[in-house]
């Protein structure tokens, strides 16, 4: 896994081994999407939820996001994600252009709302593959509910994009609270919904 343009391009980045609630964006996907994105990268507070290596925030940083925002349940993953960061030349302390959370998703967007944090882009990935396998009914609630919560708390910036990756068996509802579906692409079985504010 690498990343694919901008500062960092080139750079080799670590993947957990062993590890199954982890499955990283490809870089078919991933350059797809930056690709949409283009110059509202730059300058964006960029958050990646359920961030697994790191690989969409790292990229965002590479492009010329101002700051990214890794939120990952697993202890395992922020471990990861400080070695990528490491391998891109970018450390902790004062000016750091990013921050490492370690909480469920609930309570990470419930704690970042109370800490009136807002994203230009927020990139949600969850492990869907193991939802799907083990109990679909779950990996269906899990994006839902997390949804439901995002348009709830307002995190996403008036004019903002939340991209959602997903396999072609989750159905995703067009609008959610004040989210609203404007643009749906497809990469083999995994998709990607891109969801605004409907103000």
């Amino acid at each position: 896994m690498r990343v694919i343009a901008g500062t960092f391009r080139g750079r080799r980045l670590a993947v957990p081994k062993g590890n199954r609630l982890v499955r990283p964006t490809t870089d078919r996907v991933k350059e797809s999407v930056f690709s949409i994105l283009r110059e509202q990268v730059v300058d964006a507070d960029f958050l990646d939820l359920c961030a697994g290596t790191g690989s969409m925030g790292i990229e965002a940083l590479s492009r010329g996001a101002k700051h990214v925002t890794f939120l990952d349940r697993d202890r395992r993953c922020i471990a990861i994600i400080e070695r990528n960061l490491g391998v891109c030349g970018l450390t902790t302390g004062s000016g750091a252009r990013y921050n490492l959370l370690c909480r469920d998703i609930l309570k990470g967007i419930a704690y970042l709302h109370k800490r009136a944090a807002v994203y230009e882009i927020i990139y949600f990935d969850p492990p869907y593959s193991v939802g799907l396998r083990d109990n679909s009914q779950n990996c269906i609630e899990l994006y839902t509910m997390s949804l439901a919560l995002l348009a709830e708390t307002m995190l996403l910036e008036a004019s903002g994009t939340l991209l959602v990756e997903h396999a072609k068996q989750v159905v995703l509802p067009d609008t959610v609270g004040s989210l609203i579906r404007n643009r749906q692409t497809r990469y083999g079985d995994t998709l990607v919904s891109f969801y605004q504010m409907n103000l």
